[in-house]
């Protein structure tokens, strides 16, 4: 294990060399920073390099940190953090006389209100399926604003959109046009959900993983490979 020094901060990485490799590469997931480089490159060129990019290293180890903290059930108590499109808002639940929960966004956090007489052991039960539903209701109309540039240039359009659980899949395509997207899919990053988008919007053109297929989409999103890898490592996070 190699590490730099910048600022107050320690930051540690892995270091691996490649006969193969005309250029250096850096990447962050959930077990740390990686750096792949040629064997000819010196060690003060990949320092100098890692120097360069160690706020953009800072931001991304701080996300996985966040993001892991995710990985544990939330209780839905007030102060828990709860995420909506790569973002961690946080839950504040208020107890009133009122018999029907609600749920909703204000102010820049989740507001939850629920029954006096509900016990923290009943919350999750009650808040969670208020902020699915609040979840599906937002995605739609964002998914109408996201896919529009997408329709554009595929000059294709869903027959239907429906967000709902769905265990194995981020989203899908229907032969009668339809795409279905996993509910959890709007936890993750902008960029994500535009690749799920796109992803099955050429479905409508290609219903196959062929050739064409993945030409389309590197037509619409060119970085799809780079945003495909980050739902491979991260999918399991985008959870509550």
């Amino acid at each position: 294990m190699h590490s730099i020094k910048f600022g107050n901060h320690i930051i540690e990485y892995n270091l691996k060399r490649s006969n193969r490799r005309k250029t250096m590469s850096i990447s962050v997931d959930q077990h740390g920073v990686s750096v792949i480089s040629p064997s000819v490159t010196g060690i003060e060129k990949i320092e100098a390099t890692l120097y360069k990019k160690a706020v953009w290293i800072k931001k991304q180890l701080a996300d996985f940190e966040e993001m892991n903290t995710t990985m544990i059930q939330r209780s839905f108590l007030s102060g828990e953090k709860l995420p909506y499109l790569g973002r961690y808002y946080r839950l504040k639940v208020v107890k009133t006389n009122n018999i029907h929960p609600n749920f909703r966004f204000y102010q820049g956090s989740f507001l939850a209100e629920i029954p006096d007489e509900a016990t923290q052991e009943q919350q999750r039960d009650i808040i969670y399926p208020l902020y699915i539903e609040w979840i599906k209701i937002r995605a739609h109309e964002f998914t109408k604003n996201r896919l529009k540039r997408f329709i554009l240039k595929l000059q294709q359009e869903p027959n239907k959109i429906i967000i709902k659980e769905q265990k194995q899949r981020w989203g899908s395509c229907t032969a009668s046009g339809n795409i279905l997207l996993n509910w959890r899919v709007f936890l993750a990053p902008t960029s994500i959900v535009d690749y799920v988008l796109a992803h099955e919007l050429v479905h409508l053109k290609h219903m196959d993983h062929s050739k064409e297929y993945w030409n389309m989409l590197q037509m619409l999103l060119p970085d799809y490979e780079k945003r495909k890898e980050w739902l491979k490592v991260n999918g399991r996070t985008l959870n509550v």
